[in-house]
């Protein structure tokens, strides 16, 4: 048994219990979620400290009844969403193999290098770009400017950048920093003597290429960007390499004066775009052989992440982090399928890329059944409408993780008890018409990965 199917008979036999006042259900109960943490441990997550302080008299009633679910004795213990999510940042794989360790420390050295950025559409004329002005530091598109949102792989470009030219120009020095260093230190450096901020200005104008990340950060100072003009020319008068990186393009950045934003244009700018289906499809799946993970990771299970929660990067190694400390957790699994990918997510919003909602549950099933998603929500009692509509009751409880009284607003406002009911009826269905398990396994498929 699924923790999805643990969860709805917990909190199914919790609403009933009558030593559990209705505020406390309503407030703290309805919103937990379960997790499996190895092969006979259970966690039960709370919403916030308060709420775990809230049911603590009735954690032992929580704690039989999951036994009695799963008839078995399992090791059952309680804590709140915000340490939960602490615990799974904290996760790394410990290997204690002395040559694996010095691979992965070499690796962490050079892991931003052209040779692991995963191209793709979207980011395929920045990484030509910045690879092209590295092979011929101070010569082409200089300065070079790189500029997208927050995630899309600017810093990987630039210290790739500074891995090759350091690695192929043993001659050239080369400055790496975040435009926040910079501004920090300009700002210290302001609240000193004159000779010590033309020292400061000369440190940095030793460097023969200077990469500066994030250089939004520098606006609104009108001293740091004094400062950061003279440096700039120093540069471009000495045929020194400038690249940066920003959130938006020189046109569009506020705060700066217009002298330096006509000079961020002097060269090449070139944007990074929103990470596209099949280059987030490609970063997971390096990813996953980065993070070692030992489990089988299904093509729906991918196909799933790069759908809903790949808006950049930094979020698809979460997400697959979030794969790992599960694999660390239940290493008996050596699949990790869709469904528990999707059990594993749940929690957490879905991205832009995709769209996981009610209407697209009705849809898929409405479309299966050959009905309208009118006659989901309508009162026909035929045969195939009632299924079809039961269905998607099911799935929306199963995918979306709705309160019944949301699926039931959802559904031409319905009483919860008739999505109980629907629920019950599926669930019942399902263990003895394989026909049928087979179908609802296509649809929640169909609709996770669409």
């Amino acid at each position: 048994m699924n923790v999805n199917d643990i969860l709805k008979e917990l909190k199914l036999s919790l609403m009933v219990n009558k030593n559990i006042d209705e505020s406390v259900y309503n407030d703290y109960i309805k919103t937990i979620n379960i997790y499996k943490k190895g092969f006979n441990d259970y966690i039960v997550v709370v919403k916030s400290q308060f709420g775990l302080l809230a049911i603590k008299q009735f954690r032992q009633t929580i704690e039989n009844e999951i036994k009695n679910i799963l008839k078995e004795d399992v090791n059952v213990s309680f804590t709140y969403e915000q340490e939960y999510k602490k615990q799974l940042e904290k996760t790394e794989i410990v290997n204690k193999d002395h040559s694996d360790i010095i691979n992965k420390k070499v690796k962490k050295i050079n892991e931003n290098t052209f040779e692991n950025f995963v191209i793709g559409s979207s980011n395929e004329q920045a990484f030509i770009a910045v690879q092209t002005v590295s092979k011929n530091p101070g010569v082409t598109y200089n300065p070079l400017f790189i500029y997208g949102e927050s995630g899309m792989g600017k810093t990987h470009l630039l210290k790739a950048a500074k891995n090759y030219i350091e690695t192929n120009f043993s001659d050239l020095k080369v400055g790496y920093m975040s435009g926040d260093e910079f501004a920090r230190k300009a700002v210290d450096i302001l609240q000193k003597t004159h000779k010590e901020i033309e020292q400061f200005k000369n440190e940095i104008s030793q460097n023969d290429v200077l990469i500066i990340d994030d250089v939004q950060f520098l606006s609104y100072k009108e001293k740091t960007n004094e400062i950061f003009f003279t440096i700039f020319n120093n540069f471009i008068e000495n045929d020194k390499q400038l690249f940066f990186s920003s959130d938006k393009s020189p046109e569009l950045l506020n705060g700066f004066d217009n002298r330096l934003i006509t000079r961020f244009n002097m060269g090449l700018s070139i944007a990074i775009q929103k990470l596209d289906n099949k280059t987030a499809t490609a970063i997971i799946k390096k990813e996953i052989k980065n993070q070692n993970i030992k489990a089988e990771v299904t093509s729906e299970a991918i196909n799933f992440i790069s759908n809903y929660y790949s808006d950049d990067v930094r979020k698809i190694k979460g997400s697959v982090s979030r794969l790992n400390f599960w694999s660390q957790q239940n290493p008996e699994e050596k699949i990790i399928t869709i469904e528990i990918v999707s059990d594993l997510f749940r929690d957490i919003p879905t991205s832009k890329l995709g769209i996981l909602n009610v209407k697209k549950i009705k849809e898929v099933v409405s479309e299966k059944y050959g009905i309208s998603v009118n006659a989901i929500d309508g009162k026909a009692r035929s045969k195939s409408i009632v299924t079809a509509r039961h269905i998607a009751m099911y799935l929306t409880k199963e995918i979306l993780n709705h309160t019944l009284a949301q699926i039931g607003e959802e559904f031409g406002g319905r009483d919860h008890t008739t999505v109980i009911n629907a629920e019950r009826k599926i669930e019942s269905m399902l263990k003895k018409d394989k026909q049928l398990k087979k179908t609802v396994d296509i649809l929640k498929n169909k609709i996770l990965t669409k």
